[in-house]
């Protein structure tokens, strides 16, 4: 069976290139029919937080991305201890008891020589007696992992082929920290392996750390899973994918008002070509069956916000029901302030509309005119109403409005007459008319709002605008 896993740690909110990844596995998994595993790697127990798990489990939910286990290794030093003490049994690891003042001298001896620091395993070839009475003094030490010298770790990497990596690029590493903690590289080995992953799917800034970990999957007898490293997400100027960019986290694309649909489509073509060129909108289902892990390009993927908001307002015009469009936009009107009590009312103000707009949070602003009566006017709206007629406009509209029924066809009709009678311009009439029924000079048109808005909010609103005009 094949099963992969998302591990993320939290200590910041979840960024695109770790949705992207989540995503991945996910999919990788559920199309060959296996599992998918949630890990929080929580380890560094200072920066780790209780919001940022529950914000990130948040966006994988709201991403549709289910897992079969979940784990959270804080609860499981007990396991890593275990392993760690068994490693120093096998002769793969011992105690170091290196000051950082030491450690730190050392580092700084390889800058003035112009080389890459690697520890100089001084307490490798400390004596058992020597490392009883550092321990019974009480100095603190780490654990490290002993690396053999000048050999070649050698794997093949699902997306880039042949990779090789010789151990003097890294040396002896630590597998513990001085408080008992352990580090990463450590404990994604044994909770890999102990879980049963077959696949590790994760960015490629991990291949530096591939080779320490297949040392230690191979000091303690277990299988080594398939790797598979991803290509990293650029900026549209070819630059590391920043704020700049549009890179917030997925937090902030939801609260703005992007769908998870659109967003984990989107994801899943950085960097992923699928089978069938020219078509860019695939339900989650299709996904899963499209998508191999072997078809990921080597090359980095380009992110675009705006290629982002276009596909996220294709699936707002064609592809969400609108019934589940009035779901998932009523939190942001009502978020607005805005009286969304009328579900019906709703519906038809998103059917003549939701061409209009590519986010739901696009959609309060755009909404605004269907739901808010009173509305101030600037300076510019007040300079259009010094037209002469302006008053004699509006007045002849609201007659000819109260004395029938009103919709799209009859307020372009009572535009025609009231241009004709009075000797004006139809701007002149269109633009008063949109002044009386939005606050606005430009936004959702005024014969659609004559359609959708009840035809006693219509004189009110003319009313009102008389009234300051007066």
């Amino acid at each position: 069976m094949v099963i992969t896993r998302f591990a993320p740690s939290p200590t910041g909110y979840l960024h695109l290139g770790n949705a992207r990844t989540a995503i991945f596995s996910y999919l990788f998994a559920r199309h060959h029919n296996g599992k998918f595993i949630l890990r929080i790697e929580d380890t560094d127990l200072e920066r780790s937080t209780k919001e940022f798990e529950e914000t990130l489990i948040e966006d994988l939910l709201w991403l549709g991305l289910e897992w079969d286990e979940f784990y959270r290794q804080s609860e499981r030093f007990d396991i890593y201890r275990q392993y760690a003490q068994k490693l120093i049994e096998l002769g793969h690891a011992y105690p170091c008891f290196c000051s950082p003042e030491e450690l730190e001298e050392e580092r700084q001896r390889a800058v003035e020589k112009g080389v890459a620091y690697r520890y100089s395993g001084k307490c490798r070839v400390l004596s058992q007696e020597e490392v009883e009475y550092l321990k019974s003094i009480g100095k603190p030490y780490t654990i490290r992992f002993k690396v053999p010298h000048s050999q070649d770790v050698v794997f093949e990497d699902i997306i880039r082929g042949h990779i090789s990596i010789n151990t003097d690029d890294f040396g002896d590493f630590v597998i513990v920290r001085s408080d008992g903690t352990p580090t990463y590289n450590f404990v994604v080995v044994i909770d890999d392996a102990l879980m049963g992953i077959t696949h590790v799917i994760r960015g490629e800034d991990h291949i530096p750390n591939t080779p320490k970990q297949i040392l230690i999957y191979r000091a303690l007898g277990f299988s080594l899973p398939q790797f598979a490293h991803l290509p990293v997400i650029l900026g549209e100027d070819r630059s590391k994918l920043s704020k700049r960019h549009g890179a917030v986290s997925v937090k902030n694309y939801r609260e703005d008002g992007y769908l998870p649909e659109a967003m984990l489509n989107y994801l899943c073509l950085l960097g992923w070509s699928p089978p069938q060129e020219g078509r860019e909108i695939y339900t989650k289902q299709e996904l899963i069956e499209l998508f191999d892990i072997k078809d990921v390009n080597t090359s980095p993927a380009v992110f675009s916000k705006e290629k982002l908001k276009w596909m996220n307002g294709v699936y707002i015009r064609q592809v969400l029901d609108i019934e589940t469009l009035i779901d998932r936009i009523i939190p942001f009107l009502e978020s607005a302030g805005y009286q969304v009590e009328d579900r019906n009312y709703l519906r038809k103000v998103l059917e003549k509309t939701r061409d209009s707009f590519e986010t739901l949070k696009e959609a309060v602003e755009r909404l605004r005119p269907f739901f808010v009566d009173e509305f101030e006017l600037s300076e510019e709206l007040w300079n259009e109403l010094e037209n002469a007629k302006a008053y004699d406009i509006l007045s002849l509209l609201l007659k000819k409005i109260k004395e029938r029924e009103l919709n799209a066809q009859s307020i372009k009709e009572i535009a025609k007459e009231v241009q004709k009678e009075l000797n004006v311009k139809a701007k002149d009439v269109w633009h008063l008319l949109r002044i009386a029924l939005t606050g606005q000079l430009q936004g959702v048109g005024v014969d659609i709002m004559c359609d959708v808005l009840p035809k006693d909010r219509v004189l009110k609103r003319i009313e009102r605008l008389l009234q300051k005009i007066a």
